[in-house]
């Protein structure tokens, strides 16, 4: 599996850059920061395993390769954001249920997943998804503020797609709570 990561990395990667190569005849200025940053963000996983030395499995690292190709490289480089109404409510979505995912990753990691109190589980889980959805928002924001690229889309709809985007993502963690509830009482 990790040849695989390996592989797909390289690939996405060699496919933005050659996107990246035709940014000037397509007059697609905006996607040549998504373009190059791919590269950077498919590596998040590799940079967080060495700085905290902690190990990632496999098979995380997998799901976040094809999301960040989905959201990163189909969604903002080439552009399906703008041409498929639904494709940004999808990937947030997507993100929710991946982000609930990952926090039941993340207690587990630092060890106080706690078996027992399901509440403590759910509570944490909402709350994690909640947080990283916010933080999304704020660095699309801060792409708006000091890029000048509304991603946002704060001229049109004002506060509406920020809102929408994280309600969306809540939906998503919502549906993987529910399969933690039924996991969770099919335990007992």
């Amino acid at each position: 599996m990790k040849k695989l990561n390996n592989t797909l990395i390289f690939l996405i990667s060699l496919l933005s850059l050659g996107y990246a190569l035709k940014i000037d005849s397509l007059e697609a200025y905006d996607r040549l920061l998504p373009c190059l940053s791919i590269i950077l963000v498919l590596f998040i996983p590799k940079i967080i395993c060495k700085i905290f030395k902690i190990k990632i499995e496999s098979k995380i690292e997998f799901i976040y390769i094809i999301f960040m190709f989905l959201a990163q490289f189909l969604g903002s480089i080439v552009n399906l954001y703008n041409y498929i109404w639904w494709y940004d409510l999808f990937i947030h979505f997507l993100s929710g249920m991946l982000t609930a995912i990952l926090a039941l990753v993340v207690m587990e990691w630092f060890g106080f997943s706690k078996e027992k109190n399901k509440w403590f589980n759910l509570l944490f889980m909402n709350s994690f998804t909640i947080m990283i959805s916010s933080l999304w928002e704020f660095i699309e924001f801060g792409a708006f503020v000091f890029l000048k690229m509304d991603v946002q889309h704060h001229l049109t709809t004002g506060v509406f797609d920020t809102m929408e985007d994280m309600l969306i993502a809540f939906l998503g963690n919502i549906i993987i709570s529910i399969f933690y509830l039924i996991k969770f009482k099919r335990k007992r």
